[in-house]
């Protein structure tokens, strides 16, 4: 008779015996059990994994892994994967290196760079970028769009900020901090929201204060919470640069999918210490067109002024191809 003993009531000394010996779903299932438990023992075996597993749908959860764990080894296992033969592989390797690498790892992203026009190559160039944000001196700016439309006049729906959500404060700090792990976040620095009947979060990145806004920087991230769960997964990066040269007085803003598409536009205005921002041009259809004003003070209190949502113009209601990411290069 087979074992029908659910994964999540087994003990880790057996979820490794059966992610190390079993065929490719049953490994798949036993490093993801390990991984929703938050078992140390996930990326030891979730490096192994990516390294020898015959498996590309394997290897692939591997890397999907690591790119949650804060342990010293993922990120040169990551890097390692980068040369898989499998493009899955290497997409999804790529992608894990934005929330765990760091600029060492820049150089191999350029050299395994694939060709733009295939998932695995948008995904490094995403890499690439994210980092090199994340560094303050990317080779890769994010791309200018002429998809963006501004709010306008229209009317929309109140985001609601703050006020209570289904889980503590603390599980979706935990839930960020798990998401990202490369960068810092501190409780007063989290500001929920809910948009259209759904949660969400804002989670600017602790060293925000002091951040430098005449160089590119990552402000930090925006998660969601998924859909019949109460787990919270990354929707956006928060990004800055000043390819205007205004000495960091007058920085964009830039709301990036982990994809490497832009949802949404804005600028910030510094005087004083403090750091006033309105974010209200969206890209259509891949996000609805929003209002977003609000000043971060010179203490580090984050308030909004407005927010609201709108529904997408007609003329807007279908996808536009892809741009061809004749990417910004420094």
């Amino acid at each position: 008779m087979p074992d029908l003993t659910p994964w999540d009531q087994r003990g880790d000394d057996e979820l490794v015996e059966l992610a190390h010996r079993s065929r490719g779903d049953i490994a798949k299932e036993s490093l993801a059990a390990l991984a929703r438990r938050g078992s140390e023992r996930a990326t030891p075996v979730a490096v192994e994994l990516l390294t020898a597993h015959a498996e590309p749908r394997v290897r692939s959860l591997a890397a999907v892994t690591l790119g949650r764990r804060r342990d010293p080894e993922v990120p040169e296992a990551l890097t390692r994967a980068l040369a898989d033969t499998d493009p899955t592989v290497v997409r999804r390797a790529a992608q894990s290196l934005a929330r765990v690498g760091d600029e060492s790892a820049l150089p191999d992203l350029a050299r395994s760079q694939p060709p733009l026009a295939t998932p695995a190559g948008r995904a490094v160039l995403t890499a690439r970028m994210l980092i090199g944000y994340r560094a303050h001196r990317p080779e890769v700016l994010v791309p200018a769009t002429a998809e963006v439309t501004d709010f306008g006049r229209r009317r929309g729906e109140e985001i609601t900020f703050g006020g209570r959500v289904r889980v503590s404060r603390a599980t979706v700090l935990e839930a960020v901090r798990a998401e990202v792990p490369a960068l810092g976040f501190r409780p007063s620095d989290l500001l929920t929201f809910t948009c259209s009947g759904a949660a969400g979060a804002v989670a600017l990145a602790e060293e925000v204060g002091e951040a430098d806004l005449s160089v590119p920087q990552m402000l930090g991230v925006m998660v969601r919470e998924r859909v019949c769960s109460e787990r919270y997964s990354l929707d956006c990066y928060v990004l800055s640069d000043d390819r205007d040269a205004t000495g960091g007085t007058r920085p964009w803003l830039w709301l990036v999918r982990p994809s490497g598409r832009v949802v949404h536009v804005g600028r910030a205005e510094l005087e004083d210490g403090r750091a006033r921002f309105e974010v209200t041009g969206s890209v259509a259809p891949y996000a609805n067109p929003v209002k977003v004003v609000g000043e971060r003070s010179a203490s580090g209190g984050l308030s909004i002024e407005t927010a609201l949502v709108g529904k997408p113009a007609a003329s807007a209601a279908r996808a536009a191809a892809p741009p061809a990411r004749d990417s910004l290069m420094r």
